[in-house]
């Protein structure tokens, strides 16, 4: 080990850490930002689909193509957190993290942009035929593919989130947290799949919000450091229930003040 890195990943971060220092940190503590901000601009509805997003169409279309450019960024903050960390924890976010950024770009394109060309072209139809075409873009949305793969990004996301929790805690408390973090990652499933999916997350339960300050509370409490732990179990939670208003955002908050804590305010308490 050369400098705290490990030589059998400098082949595989040597493009990433070729960046300029500035590079990397306009990515850190940019991408949070701007994904947030993207999405606060969301549309939200409630089905049928072509009604709910007909009126939006070219910036529905707009942000999803963004979005695809922005989630791979949001991936590469992440890796660029915890790029410098070697342990088994920070391994296992950036395995999650190659995941994440894949599949839920794949998301991002088959719901937003799959959507909005269906959308799009449905508009031209006359209303008889329009009658018949909008169940099935409603199909096509909540289509079991299309919920696999979001489901499959989100859990990405989540395990990135918690492994990343664990890589920054004290060495001595590790392994307790690292317990900590798969109880929280069977709690938030079951609050993700129990109460948050079928709200549609138009109206999000008090229990589902209740739970999710519970879990960053949980961390708060047993990690060392406990803010940036905390932000990221939080980061995780929020993002991974969805990229939409409120959550989404948040969870992008969440992920800034975890990285604005351990790149600026560690460093400062350092020196």
């Amino acid at each position: 080990m050369k400098n705290g890195v490990d030589p059998k990943e400098n082949g595989n971060v040597s493009l990433v850490t070729a960046m300029p220092k500035q590079l990397q940190q306009v990515v850190l503590f940019g991408a949070p930002i701007l994904v947030g901000l993207l999405n606060l601009t969301h549309p939200m509805f409630a089905p049928p689909v072509y009604r709910g997003i007909v009126d939006h169409i070219s910036w529905w279309t707009t942000l999803h193509i963004l979005n695809l450019v922005l989630f791979p960024l949001i991936g590469l903050a992440a890796y660029l957190l915890v790029k410098d960390v070697n342990n088994l924890a920070a391994s296992l976010t950036k395995v999650a993290l190659a995941v994440f950024v894949p599949i839920y770009a794949a998301f991002d394109a088959i719901a937003g942009i799959g959507t909005g060309i269906l959308v799009e072209n449905a508009k031209h139809l006359p209303p008889a035929e329009l009658t018949t075409v909008s169940p099935f873009i409603d199909a096509y949305w909540n289509s079991s593919v299309l919920n696999a793969v979001a489901a499959a990004g989100s859990i990405a996301w989540v395990i990135a989130m918690l492994s990343a929790a664990v890589a920054v805690t004290a060495s001595d408390r590790r392994r307790l947290i690292a317990g900590v973090a798969v109880v929280i990652f069977v709690i938030g499933g079951w609050a993700q799949t129990n109460l948050f999916l079928p709200s549609q997350g138009l109206h999000i339960p008090i229990a589902w919000w209740l739970i999710t300050m519970g879990l960053g509370l949980a961390m708060f409490v047993m990690g060392k450091p406990r803010i940036p732990g905390t932000l990221l179990v939080l980061s995780g939670a929020l993002f991974g229930a969805s990229h939409v208003t409120p959550t989404g955002p948040l969870g992008m908050l969440c992920f800034l003040g975890a990285a604005v804590y351990m790149k600026v305010v560690a460093v400062s308490d350092r020196k």
